[in-house]
């Protein structure tokens, strides 16, 4: 479970703190749930081109890298976290607005970039608000970070629907109405203060006040996950495109992308209960594993059925691994520098993510579907990263940490 060993009276805890933490998920989920799966889509009506989409899918990766470390080192300082939260919420919202009113690639390019720029720090500092939570007072982490994957399953199939019924004309509106909710969440998001100087469960103990985030071992088991989640990019950027050229309906690839997120729940209401027995390493490599076998599949299957079979594998290629880094941060990181180790974290996400991205535009449009064997090459490099990790590591592989 991942839960603090030293954890105080959950009476301690801010009013309501599991649900108001739960509900900082939700809202941005609701956002990813139209914004990752459908804008491809809305640029599309735009008459733009596969290598086009491909560069501004790319930008919000891109942008990240700067967004999201930035802010997570500026909510580690502030007064209270939430703050950043508010900004990166409301600036968003203004974003969308002026998405209404650009029809053409670099105008789309400019506010896109803007928007991803300041929304980037919002789940990084949401998951160390979760997190210190977690530490200090025993709360579930699975438990309520699976609210953000009922979000996402919401927002995916009211996109669905609303795909069929207006097209790619729904997911301005969409996304400007799910920031409104955003903004108001974080609003009401736990004050905890500035983050107190809470030892991390394991080894940082014995770091002192060096930084963990460049040993070796931590810095390659970041990379080795986050080259398997950036090897996503080419799913998220023209599966529902694909699926569209293969005849599957809006509703449909609506019930594929929850399909996904269905498993990733799962996963996180069993994880407090039954992968504690599981080490750091297991589940990181697991789901590593995990998604080379999957893109490897994905060109080889065809029609609705398989491939809501094949996007089950999201609990093992996200969820999984997400349970496993977080696990491996508490067990190495100080409260006080939680966002900032989710930053870090990101920083590596959205790296491989932008270069996936970007360059999904042009392997798909030369090899259509074929495109993914390029994605299983990335998962595999994951897996190189991560069993290096475990070798240089200082504790046994098969011990928690």
């Amino acid at each position: 479970m991942l839960q603090s060993t030293n954890a105080l009276s959950r009476a301690d805890a801010p009013r309501l703190f599991a649900w108001r933490a739960a509900l900082l998920f939700c809202a941005p989920m609701m956002v990813n749930g139209i914004g990752l799966l459908y804008f491809p889509v809305y640029l599309e009506d735009l008459k733009m081109s596969d290598i086009e989409i491909g560069i501004i899918v790319s930008i919000p990766f891109l942008v990240r890298m700067i967004g999201m470390p930035l802010g997570a080192f500026l909510a580690d300082r502030v007064s209270d976290r939430a703050v950043i939260l508010i900004w990166s919420a409301v600036v968003s919202f203004i974003t969308t607005v002026m998405m209404f009113f650009t029809h053409s690639f670099w105008p789309v390019v400019f506010f896109y970039g803007i928007q991803s720029l300041f929304y980037s720090p919002y789940v990084p500092i949401a998951e160390a608000i979760l997190v210190t939570g977690v530490r200090r007072w025993a709360f579930d982490y699975g438990y309520l970070r699976m609210w953000g994957s009922i979000a996402f399953v919401f927002s995916t199939l009211a996109g669905g629907w609303l795909l069929d019924l207006y097209g790619g004309s729904m997911v301005l509106p969409s996304m400007a109405f799910f920031f409104v909710l955003t903004i108001l969440v974080a609003a009401s998001a736990p004050r905890l203060g500035r983050p107190m100087p809470v030892a991390a469960d394991q080894t940082a103990s014995t770091l002192g006040n060096k930084s963990p985030f460049w040993r070796l071992d931590f810095l390659l088991v970041i990379i080795g996950a986050g080259l398997v989640q950036g090897s996503h990019g080419m799913l998220f950027g023209f599966a529902t495109n694909y699926w569209t050229t293969q005849g599957i309906s809006g509703m449909q690839i609506s019930f594929l992308w929850t399909a996904g997120v269905v498993a990733e729940i799962l996963l996180f209401f069993i994880s407090g209960r039954y992968l504690a027995r599981f080490s750091i390493w297991s589940l990181i490599l697991f789901g590593s594993v995990a998604a080379v076998a999957r893109w490897s599949l994905f060109p080889m299957i065809h029609g609705f059925w398989p491939h809501l079979a094949l996007q089950s594998m999201h609990a093992f290629t996200f969820a999984i691994i997400h349970v496993g880094i977080q696990r491996f941060m508490m067990a190495r990181v100080g409260d006080e520098r939680g966002a900032s180790a989710q930053g870090f974290y990101q920083f590596f996400v959205c790296l491989f993510n932008v270069l996936t991205a970007w360059s999904s535009g042009f392997i798909f449009q030369a090899y259509g579907v074929e495109g993914f064997h390029a994605m299983t090459i990335v998962a595999v490099a994951g897996v190189g990263f991560v069993v290096a990790a475990m070798v240089l590591q200082p504790q046994s592989a098969r011990s928690g940490g």
